[in-house]
């Protein structure tokens, strides 16, 4: 795929592809800037990227979003920034910063306690009601950017990226829903924006200016493309060059926000279609862009200029030049699961992904040892340990004895997570053309030993257990591993689901959307909150019952306990048991004593997510 470059202003991007704004979650408590930023942004630079926008980076701590996110509220940012920028142009990319103020979808545990907007509408996402912004505190957020301008100059941006939409504060104020004010800020609801671009533009001598937008927020009342007219030409007024759309916000619509699998791919194009019609300026849309074929078919109908990409260069670093090389088949891609990425940036663990450990880390070079590795297991924790083991180049050999993927199967059967099978794929892609062997048969302590390895490395996973609940074993039980597999189906209209874990609410789910009557339980009082359990709250054939562990089963009832109080469930025709998974460590006792290096990582080791189970894979070839 060869493009040429395009300008925005006076800055000239070497191809049409931009990184979007990606929170990290990897600074400090006081934003200092440390080494795994800088392993991210130098991998994004020398993946081929024209231009970097550093995450979201607040301009003053009431508008932080997260206690790790980077400020640039204070003049010692200036040095710490300067890191990022230097790492970004010496590997051969321009660098912005987006400037931002979260408003009410500010995180009171990182802004000093203090959530503000322009009326003190809360924010559904946070449960975060805000206070009213008096007058003071404006201006003092309106010089706050300003300043911020200032600072990113001196630490070497090539571009001001001034976030206006998204559900943050400047888009707070533009409708009714949000910004009740009587005064003049109210009665204007460009006011704010417009003092803004004035600061902005009065520090940012000469770089050039970029403006984030939703091109709809896709909530009754919210910014639509018409809506965003006015503010992009106020903001051509001061200076702004080009404008970067993304759809819904933060606080009401985090669907769209996140452009999460369910939401339409079709509406999206529409809305940015739309929106492109109506103004004059450069385009940047993002959100599931990491299609090459998508992308093919987009520059063949002309109307966009650029390419916002994010969780695509979570997933993948180089995917811009692996797509500019035509190298397809090399591309690392996202699933759009969000496990590595929102819930561990949510979590405080930092930005990572399922299928990348090299996000915040150097790729592993050739060590200079000859090394035989023996994995058995290929699941995705195994077939990423043979990956690694070839980049250090050993050899590397995998026993499985069914089919690559192992429970990563299970993923993409799940609703809205059939592109999971692209990161699968390429996950066994990858260990093919780098040469990983593998050996489609049951592996024993003999067939081991005949390869005579240096290393073994047991990743056998772990089995669905069915746990001992008095009276089950009268009842028509399903592991949850056999259903989602097909082994074993459902019966009856009314099924019971033990465990409302990951893999327990995507059976939920599944069962609810086929118009089974569906109650899960779970014995813990606060679950994981993902987009699937907040589609199951909304779901009529579902309900749920957390802090609740089952007692006994008889012929005609499911007791429970929740809390102090004992519940009757009512009837079942089918148990779905997705609690009591358990480590299959049989190969691991019968042979840990019979070689001088054996390690178990994995689910194996301990039942983990599959971010952890991959990311056990990268420290075990870290320490050989």
């Amino acid at each position: 795929m060869k493009l040429e470059g395009k300008s925005i202003g006076s800055l000239h991007l070497k191809n049409p592809f931009i990184a979007a704004p990606v929170k990290t979650a990897y600074a400090d408590l006081d934003s200092h800037v440390n080494q795994r930023h800088i392993n991210y942004y130098t991998n994004l630079a020398k993946g081929g990227v024209a231009l970097i926008i550093i995450e979201p980076t607040a301009v003053l701590k009431s508008g932080k979003e997260h206690p790790k996110q980077l400020c640039i509220d204070s003049d010692y940012c200036i040095d710490e920034l300067f890191q990022i920028t230097k790492t970004i142009h010496d590997n051969g990319s321009l660098a912005c910063i987006n400037l931002n103020h979260a408003g009410r979808a500010a995180n009171p545990k990182a802004s000093d306690g203090v959530v503000l907007s322009p009326s003190a509408i809360m924010c559904p996402s946070t449960m975060q009601t805000p206070k009213e912004l008096t007058k003071d505190q404006i201006k003092e957020i309106v010089e706050a950017f300003g300043k911020a301008t200032a600072r990113a100059k001196k630490a070497g941006f090539d571009a001001i990226e001034i976030q206006g939409g998204m559900g943050y504060l400047i888009a707070q104020f533009l409708k009714e829903r949000t910004n009740k004010r009587k005064d003049e800020y109210g009665k204007d609801k460009l006011l704010f924006a417009k003092e803004v671009f004035e600061q902005v533009a009065k520090f940012s001598d000469g770089l050039d200016l970029i403006l984030r937008v939703s091109a709809n927020e896709f909530v009754e009342g919210g910014i639509d493309e018409q809506d965003n007219v006015a503010l992009i030409n106020l903001a051509k007024q001061y200076g702004v060059k080009a404008v970067h759309a993304g759809l819904g916000n933060a606080c009401d619509t985090p669907l769209w926000y996140y452009s999460y699998a369910s939401t339409s791919t079709d509406k999206q194009i529409e809305s940015f279609k739309k929106l492109k019609s109506l103004i004059d300026l450069p385009i940047i849309v993002d959100g599931r862009m990491g299609n090459p074929e998508r992308i093919n078919n987009l520059l063949k109908e002309g109307w966009i200029d650029f390419f916002g990409l994010g969780r695509s260069l979570v997933a993948d670093q180089y995917f811009v030049n692996k797509l500019l090389n035509d190298e397809f088949d090399k591309i690392w891609y996202c699933g759009g699961c969000l496990q590595g990425c929102l819930y561990n940036v949510r979590s405080g663990i930092g930005l990572g992904c399922i299928t990348n450990p090299f996000v915040d880390k150097n790729f592993f070079e050739p060590s200079g040892k000859k090394l035989k590795v023996c994995v058995v297991g290929g699941g995705p924790t195994g077939i990423a340990a043979g990956i690694y083991a070839k980049m250090k180049g050993y050899d590397a050999i995998v026993f499985e004895k069914k089919e690559l993927g192992g429970q990563f199967i299970l993923a993409t059967k799940a609703p809205y997570k059939d592109a999971m099978q692209k990161p699968l794929n390429a996950l066994i892609n990858e260990a093919k053309r780098r040469g990983v062997e593998f050996s489609y048969e049951q592996a024993t302590y003999e067939k081991i030993q005949a390869l005579n390895p240096d290393l073994v490395v047991i990743a056998t996973g772990a089995n669905s257990q069915i746990p001992n609940i008095k009276g089950l074993e009268s009842e028509y039980v399903i592991d949850a591993f056999s259903f989602f597999e097909g082994k074993a189906k459902p019966k009856g209209k009314r099924v019971l689901v033990l465990g409302i874990g990951l893999i327990g609410r995507e059976a939920i789910e599944i069962l609810a959307n086929q118009g089974f009557e569906v109650v899960g339980v779970d014995i813990l009082s606060d679950l994981t909150q993902d987009f699937t359990l907040a589609r199951l709250k909304n779901n009529s054939n579902v309900k749920m019952f957390t802090g609740t562990s089952v007692e006994e089963f008889t012929k005609d009832s499911v007791f429970a306990r929740q809390e102090d109080e004992a519940i009757n469930l009512g009837k079942f025709d089918t148990i779905i048991s997705s609690i009591g998974t358990k480590s299959d460590r049989t190969l691991y006792e019968q042979i840990k004593d019979k070689f001088k290096n054996i390690e178990i990582i994995g689910d194996a080791a301990k039942v983990v997510d599959i971010y952890t189970a991959t990311q056990s894979a990268y420290d075990l070839m870290d320490r050989y």
